[in-house]
């Protein structure tokens, strides 16, 4: 049974938090099918139908259309056809792949009809425009004094034979909301990208959601922790892997530090390996946030079942420390002890 031990403890969770479905185990984020539907006929394929899903931090989710308007309330029930991609390399809807999105925000300027009383050009200015980059547009309204815009964001890789590289694309729109007035690119995992046609200019670049506080910082890491709960036991390595920091360390009681997420998940991959099965349940004892970082500390135990052997049961303290990347909780380090105050019920 002791090499199972320093399994234990690498899951801040809470009875307290709502229990999330399987298909809420999309990350938080905005996921789309746009570069599937896109290239569908180009590759031999029947497009599907263009569809958006907004998940929340809970894994509550809802349909939105590409400017973000909601097209339906939130729920916790299950996204209708979500299943995992042959050799889970990511999500599907039927057989139409789902992307994450990236945030970005916006400023746009329109040149306006009609000059300034001394003939100099005159511009509108619209800000603070949220953005993704999977397909997302924002509507400029020129309120009758310059043409009604809309900008859209891709994040393009090409179709299957294609020797085009991967791109981060601006389009303009202005009559057509299909063929764009002009583009331009730069690399996909470019931080800003602008475009300037002398009658229009404008610039996205990525949005840094500030960490949460407080309350919301607590609530938050427990809902980050039940999601890493629901993954392991599920043995849903992939989405599980969405979960920590490239750079993340696990330092378990009597195992070897691992180091880095892949080493990490090859550690925790043993139990299911050897055909064994574990539920998790924890009690956190603090949860806060100080700037980027998320601490939390909780007592835990594991109940382990292996084939052949009667169940068996570890309990301890963990503490384990987020890092807020891109609007998310990572797990980044995670250190468990056996105590004397918390023993197996």
């Amino acid at each position: 049974m002791t090499r199972w031990i320093a399994l234990a403890a690498l899951v801040l969770a809470t009875p307290l938090a709502p229990p999330l479905a399987a298909e809420g185990r999309l990350a938080p984020g905005i996921w789309t099918n746009n570069e599937d539907v896109y290239f569908a006929e180009e590759e031999g394929r029947k497009p599907a139908e263009w569809t958006a899903f907004e998940v929340a931090m809970d894994g509550r989710w809802r349909r939105i259309d590409a400017f973000g308007k909601p097209l339906t309330d939130f729920t916790g029930g299950p996204i209708a056809g979500l299943t995992q991609r042959e050799g889970g390399s990511g999500w599907q809807i039927g057989a139409s792949e789902l992307r994450q999105a990236r945030a970005f925000a916006c400023w746009v300027s329109v040149r306006k009809s009609e000059p300034k009383p001394d003939g100099s050009p005159a511009w509108g200015f619209a800000n603070k425009l949220s953005m993704f980059d999977q397909g997302g547009r924002v509507l400029v309204s020129g309120e009758g004094a310059a043409p009604d815009v809309t900008i859209r964001m891709r994040n393009v890789t090409w179709a299957k034979g294609s020797r085009n590289k991967p791109s981060l694309v601006l389009y303009v729109h202005k009559d057509d909301p299909e063929r764009a007035e002009s583009y331009s690119w730069a690399s996909p995992d470019a931080r800003l990208v602008g475009v300037n046609l002398r009658w229009v200019q404008g610039s996205c670049s990525r949005a840094d959601t500030p960490p949460p506080t407080g309350d919301a910082a607590h609530a938050s890491l427990v809902a980050a922790g039940q999601r890493w709960k629901e993954l392991y036991e599920a043995g849903d390595w992939n989405a599980l892997r969405a979960l920590y920091a490239d750079d993340a360390v696990l330092m378990t009681q009597g195992s070897p530090k691992a180091k880095g997420a892949e080493a990490i998940l090859a550690f925790l991959k043993r139990l299911e390996t050897a055909g064994g099965e574990a539920e998790i349940s924890f009690a956190p004892e603090e949860a806060v946030a100080d700037g980027g970082f998320g601490f939390v500390i909780a007592k835990y135990q594991m109940d382990v079942t292996m084939p052949g052997s009667p169940p068996s049961a570890v309990a301890g303290r963990s503490m384990l420390i987020y890092k807020w990347v891109d609007g998310a909780w990572l797990l980044w380090r995670d250190m468990d002890n056996f105590a004397p105050d918390v023993m197996p019920r």
